[in-house]
């Protein structure tokens, strides 16, 4: 399956050339917002040099057909295990890592991807061995099952270092339905968003602003980084903005993405006081959910994160959007205003080498322990 596949890996001499490159294979192919040259080109100019990215090739009888970044990162697991990794579109090192990479993967169209993915870990596997283990973050339910069948076709070892839930709107479903949106969430929802709305319908008229240039879209992002340091710092935690990577590489983003219509930032607010603030991606059809800012004032029935979402949302779902995303992680608005769900797997893959294969047997025996714990919890 993988014979007529070529495969290369070396350090990008010209950005601009490779560049092009990416952004005539996201034009064919099915690429997420965080595989768009947009995420993409901004993370390669905003990283510091000390780091160096390499650009893995795929291709077939001179037609390029997959691409994908590698960095390799030496680090230890545990503080005292030596790890040699090699990432996918990330670092490896957690402070320029702090952008939370999903929705990832080679890029390529899915019709190849399981026959790209497995040239490229092949190659990896035969040509490099400088590295123990692949780190492939943010994969929904379709990449995972061909990165996993590749896998096993090479002997390399996987291991799910983390599962989460991804829940969004499908638009979809809202304007097939007879009904409007509030009206097909759940009873206690309903009376919540209705309460809240009410509430803040007081104070004067609900409205969602969107910015009219690029000057003011920075405003927002600024003033959006403001409410979401509050809300952090007083529960005793950073808040991502406190990293000065995470909000440089954002101005960049915003830079590079709102004069393009990649970018959507929104500001909910009642008569002439704020409610909260949405940085949201827009890509293909898709609203992504990244970042958000909002004021509470110590009233729990007002919600100020669940009426900003409502109203972009409604807002979204009138500009034709497909999906309004929430992204991966746990949130209550997130169950409680999505109607679809899915999974995101953060993967290792590893080598299959004794140091790896104990590894391996150690954690598969923390596992039966734990799970013999909670039956035993149930039965007690």
């Amino acid at each position: 399956m993988t014979a007529s596949y070529q495969v290369s890996c070396d350090e990008i001499a010209d950005l601009s050339e490779f560049g092009n490159a990416w952004q005539e294979l996201e034009a064919r192919g099915q690429a997420s917002f965080f595989q768009s040259w947009c995420w993409i080109g901004t993370w390669l100019t905003t990283l510091p040099s000390s780091f160096k990215p390499k650009a893995l090739r795929i291709s077939q009888a001179g037609r390029l057909a997959g691409l994908g970044i590698l960095i390799f990162h030496a680090g230890h697991r545990h503080r005292i295990m030596p790890v040699n990794r090699l990432l996918l579109n990330e670092t490896g090192d957690a402070h320029h890592d702090r952008l939370t990479l999903e929705y990832s993967g080679i890029l390529c169209a899915a019709t190849e991807r399981l026959g790209i993915t497995e040239a490229a870990f092949r190659w990896l596997e035969e040509q490099d061995r400088s590295w123990s283990e692949l780190c492939l973050s943010g994969l929904l339910p379709e990449t995972l099952s061909d990165v996993t069948k590749a896998a096993d076709a090479v002997g390399l070892m996987p291991w799910v270092q983390d599962l989460k839930p991804c829940d969004y709107v499908d638009l979809t479903i809202v304007r097939d339905s007879k009904d409007n949106y509030l009206t097909q969430l759940s009873r206690n929802t309903r009376q919540q968003l209705r309460k809240a709305l009410r509430l803040y319908e007081a104070d004067g008229p609900l409205s969602l602003t969107a910015p009219e240039s690029l000057e003011e879209a920075h405003r927002f992002l600024e003033e959006l980084a403001e409410l979401h340091q509050s809300y952090w710092i007083a529960r005793g935690e950073t808040g991502s903005f406190s990293n000065d990577y995470f909000s440089r590489f954002h101005k960049a983003l915003v830079a590079a993405g709102f004069p393009e219509g990649k970018i959507q930032l929104l500001r909910a607010t009642a008569g002439d006081q704020t409610i909260g603030y949405l940085y949201n991606f827009l890509h293909k059809g898709t609203v992504y959910g990244y970042q958000s800012g909002f004021r509470y004032d110590g009233d729990p029935k007002r919600k100020p994160g669940l009426v900003t979402h409502y109203l972009a949302i409604e807002r979204n779902l009138a500009q034709g959007a497909g999906i309004y995303d929430f992204m991966a992680g746990y949130g209550q608005h997130k169950r409680s205003l999505g109607n679809a769900t899915q999974d995101m797997t953060w993967l290792v893959l590893q080598r299959n080498i004794l140091k790896n294969r104990l590894e391996q047997r150690l954690r598969g025996l923390k596992q039966q322990l734990a799970e013999r714990k909670k039956a035993r919890a149930q039965v007690d």
